[in-house]
């Protein structure tokens, strides 16, 4: 298994902007905040028991 997950420059900015939001609310928190790969691995972390394959074949997460 690889040890590196390669994103493209839309799943960057999308990971960068949820990043930025979470600390903004955690510094009002008077919290540290997270970086980009903390978030990353908390979202996989969180999602990967979630995914599903359908009849079709497609690959998503459940709901």
């Amino acid at each position: 298994m690889a040890d590196m997950l390669r994103l493209n420059d839309r799943e960057k900015e999308l990971l960068r902007n949820k990043a930025v939001e979470i600390n903004k609310k955690l510094i009002s928190q008077k919290r540290e905040p997270i970086k980009d790969t903390e978030l990353a691995h908390i979202v996989l972390q969180s999602a990967i028991d979630l995914v599903e394959v359908s009849e079709s074949g497609k690959v998503s997460i459940a709901r």
